[in-house]
């Protein structure tokens, strides 16, 4: 309960002190477990669930995970760097996220509405991955991991200082073959009985450099990811290597922070991004002569942002952040690569959005705080919206904290829901307004003794003017509409423990219940019922450590109104410290059951649910010098 978490208020505060119900996920939890991705350390936390199509990993949070949307209803930072892209909104989890998750020092998951602090797409979460410092490698790191479905990842990192200056260079490279599966609705002589190989491939390369001198801190990112898509997709023709996309993301971020008599900090960064999308698709002519083609679909985003925060104590009681942020989208274009010649044609799109917003924390009375914060944001598409959050913090006693919690969200209207035919068809009637959320959450935080900590959350949202694909009856065209609503509600419950004997973890179950009030039925893809299971026993002391995750999903309905079994997932890592702090050995076996499960396919997706991977493995080395 006295974990620091920052990204809750914009500054360090303790998780019982947060206005909101906060998990973090160290390093140590992710070298523990084995987890590969962000995807994976999401998997494990209370009231979140990943359906994965085999091309991206999607994240579902508390009931609603919207099969055919991009994540753009979380907010993904890095080092408090935004990384949701300006045409989809869409953050990366899976292996395309854009740190390797050894560079992680904690994942920071504020859950609840927080646009009240942060703007758009902050809507059911906040996820802030924390990398690590220099001094935090203090020299040479090599890691190298083979695993299955020829798979294999490496990286090289450095961290020092020379006079002053603090220096981290990371590089990771990683390519898999991927796996063969096999699709039933494709089961016939012409389509290879069904069985597609050599598409489901994959391969990445990462840099990550972070420089710091006196206050300042430069961060450049570079992220490329080549993906195979097996799923043949918006009527591709199956088994063919030809669709795929190619990601990019690039960053350059520059921040500075100073302290004013020690009671007010000042906080201002300014950053540059580029990111890209290209997704060739190969298709049968229909031509007698059996020829095929393919066209590629292109998004280009680049943008700008700016945000100064000060932050300080006034009159002892309260904790005042003050800030204002700009974002120049410069570019948000759309559109498809031309046969003659291979080049873009696209539709322009830019768009400008600035935003002011501040946060009391009021001591009221010692063990009573009131914490209230409001945002402006303006868009010049479609004019301004104010968000306000408040949250109630009552320290009964010293092991026992309640909060109130009360917020509200909104999701913009993505560039590619503005011109949803790839960029060739533009509606200005369409006047698509922002979607909103407001929520309202009381959270209880208990300490049991010296080793365990009981918290449970009861919330209930709701979810106005969706933002949804429909069919224009006059014309036949796909346009976005707001039209839906969505309530849901819900209760988690989690118990954390830590023994003197070295035994950890945390068990949590979740039970929610979303449905469109209109109709009256669950939401496809929203599983009520959640159970996670982590438990790590060091076999020998500060040498060998034996860990297990679990997870428990209950059954979802798919697009096409059917039922996807729920399922069980465990996973087993064994971690040895063989050469004390200079060498790591791990090994891992990911669905040890061999459990054989499903996802729900998306709109696009030839299948109504998609296979999951079976019983898999990785091994990794860890060098230090």
């Amino acid at each position: 309960m006295n974990v620091q978490v920052y990204s809750a208020s914009k500054h360090l505060q303790s998780t019982s002190d947060a206005p909101s119900a906060v998990t973090v996920i160290t390093a140590d939890e992710i070298q523990k477990y084995g987890y590969r991705t962000l995807a994976d350390i999401l998997e494990s936390v209370r009231g979140f669930y990943i359906t994965y199509d085999r091309d991206y990993s999607y994240v579902g949070v508390r009931g609603f995970g919207r099969l055919g949307d991009s994540n753009n209803r979380i907010l993904v930072l890095i080092d408090g760097h935004r990384i949701n892209d300006n045409v989809f909104g869409e953050p990366y989890l899976g292996t395309e996220f854009l740190v390797d998750v050894d560079l992680i020092e904690r994942v920071e998951i504020i859950r609840g509405p927080s646009s009240s602090l942060y703007g758009a797409d902050a809507v059911f979460a906040v996820i802030n991955v924390i990398s690590r410092k220099a001094a935090q490698l203090k020299g040479m790191e090599l890691s190298f991991s083979p695993a299955s479905f020829g798979t294999y990842q490496g990286r090289a990192s450095y961290g020092g200082q020379y006079r002053g200056i603090d220096m981290l260079l990371s590089g990771t490279f990683y390519n898999s073959q991927g796996e063969t599966l096999f699709f039933p609705q494709f089961n016939s002589p012409a389509t290879n009985n069904g069985i597609t190989r050599n598409t489901d491939y994959e391969s990445f390369q990462h840099i990550l450099a972070t420089i710091s001198f006196r206050g300042f801190t430069l961060q450049g990112l570079f992220s490329a990811r080549d993906k195979g898509v097996p799923t043949a997709y918006y009527g591709a023709l199956f088994n063919d290597p030809r669709t795929k996309n190619d990601d990019y993301h690039q960053y350059l971020d520059l921040s500075y922070q100073h302290s004013i008599r020690e009671k007010w900090d000042v906080t201002a960064r300014t950053s540059y991004d580029q990111a890209r999308l290209q997704a060739p698709v190969a298709y049968s002519t229909g031509l007698p002569d059996g020829s095929t083609t393919v066209d590629t679909y292109s998004f280009r985003g680049n943008w700008w942002d700016s945000e100064v925060k000060l932050s300080g104590t006034v009159l002892e009681k309260h904790r005042i952040t003050l800030g204002t942020e700009i974002t120049d989208n410069l570019r948000q274009d759309q559109g498809d690569y031309t046969a003659l010649g291979n080049a873009f044609v696209s539709v322009p799109q830019s768009s400008v959005i600035w935003a002011l917003y501040g946060q009391d924390e009021f001591a009221i009375a010692r063990t009573l705080t009131l914490s209230a914060g409001l945002r402006y944001d303006h868009y010049s598409g479609f004019g301004g919206t104010t968000n306000p959050r408040l949250g109630l913090i009552y320290h009964v006693f010293h092991p026992t904290t309640l909060k109130l919690l009360y917020g509200t969200a909104f999701r913009a209207p993505e560039p590619f829901e503005l011109t949803p035919d790839y960029g060739s068809y533009f509606d200005n009637d369409l006047q698509l307004r922002p979607e909103t959320i407001r929520s309202l959450e009381g959270v209880v935080e208990q300490g049991l003794g010296r080793h365990f900590t009981l918290s449970g959350s009861v919330f209930r949202n709701w979810i106005r003017d969706l933002i949804t694909l429909e069919t224009n009856p006059s014309d036949g065209q796909e346009v976005y509409e707001n039209s839906n609503k969505v309530v849901a509600t819900g209760v988690e419950v989690e118990l954390d423990g830590r023994l003197a004997g070295g035994l950890e973890g945390r068990a949590s179950y979740s039970y929610v219940h979303s449905v469109q009030p209109a109709t009256d039925q669950i939401l496809p893809n929203s599983p009520q019922q959640l159970g996670k299971l982590n438990l790590s026993y060091p076999v020998v002391k500060e040498r060998l450590f034996a860990s297990v995750d679990g997870q428990y999903t209950s059954p979802v309905q798919t697009l096409a109104g059917n039922t996807v079994s729920g399922f069980s997932v465990f996973n087993v890592t064994l971690l040895g410290h063989t050469l004390g702090k200079h060498m790591d050995l791990s090994s891992s076996v990911y669905n040890i059951l061999d459990k054989k499960y499903f996802n729900p396919g998306r709109p696009e997706d030839a299948q109504d649910s998609i296979q999951q991977d079976g019983r898999n493995f990785r091994i990794k080395l860890t060098s230090r010098f």
